[in-house]
């Protein structure tokens, strides 16, 4: 199947905040796909991307692939899950280095926080690896057209990265604060 991009604009959406709006053409007719900035920044922060090109492009196929039964995630989800449970164990434990702590103690700390952080990366490239493996199976039946439509949506989120380093910041902390508290 293939798509074409017809139009793109970003919107503030009550309750999601500024999304981008992209008009699609499919063989079923015309779609509208709307994507909260947010997400762009969660799903960079939750699987360690730094690239949001990267991550419009998983989501753009995303959700067009097989669907799940509700109570089932994406396996690269219970990766990236994983990874954001121990990024935030890894944040808990930084916290408690703190002026006063006897020498030896706060290197033991400071290796624990080593250790989760590198167990975080660890999880989080596996979680990046099956999501573009999931991804690359939808590219198999979904084609989105390069063309002007899709290069105006990829200079919309560029044009954005600022704003979606803010909002990558701003999850990192409430996750780290929901899990830790």
């Amino acid at each position: 199947m293939q798509i074409s991009i017809i139009g793109v604009a970003v919107s503030d959406e009550q309750g999601l905040g500024p999304c981008y709006r992209v008009l699609q053409q499919s063989p079923q007719g015309v779609e509208l796909y709307v994507l909260p900035r947010s997400a762009v920044a969660a799903d960079m922060e939750m699987y360690g991307v730094d690239d949001p090109l990267r991550v419009l492009d998983w989501r753009l196929h995303g959700y067009r692939g097989p669907s799940a039964p509700t109570f089932v995630p994406e396996p690269s989800l219970t990766f990236a899950v994983q990874a954001q449970q121990a990024q935030a164990v890894a944040e808990y434990k930084r916290s408690r280095l703190v002026d006063g702590l006897d020498a030896s103690h706060a290197r033991t700390l400071a290796d624990d926080v080593d250790q989760v952080d590198a167990e975080a990366d660890r999880l989080k490239a596996k979680a990046r690896k099956i999501r573009d493996a999931e991804v690359a199976e939808v590219k198999g039946e979904v084609t989105i057209v390069d063309d002007a439509g899709f290069a105006a949506l990829r200079a919309l989120v560029l044009a954005d990265v600022d704003d979606i380093a803010i909002e990558r910041a701003r999850y990192r902390e409430q996750l780290a604060s929901a899990i830790t508290n």
